[in-house]
């Protein structure tokens, strides 16, 4: 729930409105490249030549000072409006969520079928653009996150998009509520084999659960592979930075002592605690996370760097100019997917 008087950040407003998510009738060409065709000269949003589309509702009315052009807020769910700041942030397709998407697209034009048999999941999805731009790669699981509000849209992509379970699976993870959703995460939505039968993306009845393992079996337990997770423009209010990288840890499986740190010292203090005990090793790699961040505030900034150094993760900014060709993670996006003041970090546990 969104604290009372909390200072927010301030949030510049996307800058990618040239692009057409709608779902309207396209036409594609038979030249040696095909190239989607949209009325008007409009561009549609590609990815491994599959249109990325959204659902298109009314946008609430806007303030009549507002200076953000209103075919920015084309895809703002009407259903997100009378709901907090934070979760009205769900309903704007935003410039990071952009440009991770072109950098999934860059790393399998670089490694053909890097996605193929991945395993990913998206924090704070929002509209799940980066989520249908893995899908369209080829990963094998794909499980889209946000907040309760904003699940009714991310289901309409899905199914718009032509994804379906257990490929394409959306779920409620809420970072400072989060218990019940990470093991249904853990314990369901990763544990179902690709071969089986689709499972449902709504939420299961409390009558149909499978019986609860106690929490010692479910420490035992090696946990399902999951290989990256996503998050696009998820910083911008202070105080979620700890909430969110408390989750972070929990998915790269860092000790709970690390994350309970981060959490007790909510400013971001410099001081590490000790390693708690061992990993499970029958366990597979934890996942990588890319992490596509927009500058906005240098406490934000530091608030966070400072939390991710308390777990011990390690972190890289990755290069998106081609300028290195010798870094594996080096790409070189289109200057139009490039900003001064948006970077995109890996951050992995050692």
């Amino acid at each position: 729930m969104e604290p009372n008087n909390q200072p927010m950040l301030m949030i510049e407003g996307p800058k990618f409105s040239g692009f057409d998510f709608s779902p309207a009738p396209a036409t594609m060409t038979t030249t040696a490249q095909s190239v989607w065709l949209l009325p008007e000269g409009r561009e549609p949003f590609v990815i491994n030549g599959r249109r990325i589309v959204l659902p298109e509702k009314t946008a609430p009315p806007r303030p009549a000072d507002s200076d953000q052009d209103e075919s920015e807020n084309r895809y703002v769910d009407d259903e997100v409006s009378g709901l907090s700041h934070t979760a009205k942030t769900a309903g704007a397709v935003w410039d990071c969520s952009i440009i991770l998407s072109k950098y999934l697209e860059a790393l399998a034009e670089k490694t053909p079928e890097f996605w193929t048999r991945k395993r990913v999941l998206e924090l704070g999805a929002g509209q799940g653009i980066a989520s249908f731009s893995a899908a369209a790669l080829g990963a094998e699981r794909v499980i889209i996150t946000d907040v309760d509000s904003a699940l009714p849209t991310l289901r309409k992509g899905v199914q718009l998009n032509g994804f379906v379970p257990p490929q394409v699976q959306v779920t409620a993870l809420d970072w400072t509520d989060r218990a019940q959703a990470m093991d249904r995460i853990w314990n369901e939505l990763l544990m179902v084999p690709s071969s089986q039968a689709p499972v449902s993306n709504e939420p299961m009845p409390t009558d149909r659960m499978p019986a609860q393992k106690s929490q010692q079996q479910k420490q035992r337990q090696p946990k399902p592979r999951l290989d990256y997770i996503l998050a696009s423009d998820v910083v911008w209010v202070d105080y979620l930075i700890p909430a969110l990288v408390d989750t972070v840890g929990e998915l790269l499986q860092v000790e709970k002592e690390r994350r309970d740190s981060v959490m007790d010292d909510k400013d971001g203090g410099l001081q590490h605690v000790l390693d708690g005990g061992p990993t499970d090793v029958s366990s597979p790699p934890s996942p990588v996370v890319l992490l596509a961040y927009q500058f906005r505030s240098t406490r934000g900034d530091q608030l966070l760097f400072d939390s991710l150094d308390r777990l011990g993760l390690s972190r890289q900014k990755l290069i998106l100019d081609g300028s290195d060709d010798t870094d594996k993670d080096a790409v070189n996006l289109d200057s139009k997917f490039r900003r001064p003041n948006l970077a995109i970090w890996k951050v992995w546990k050692e």
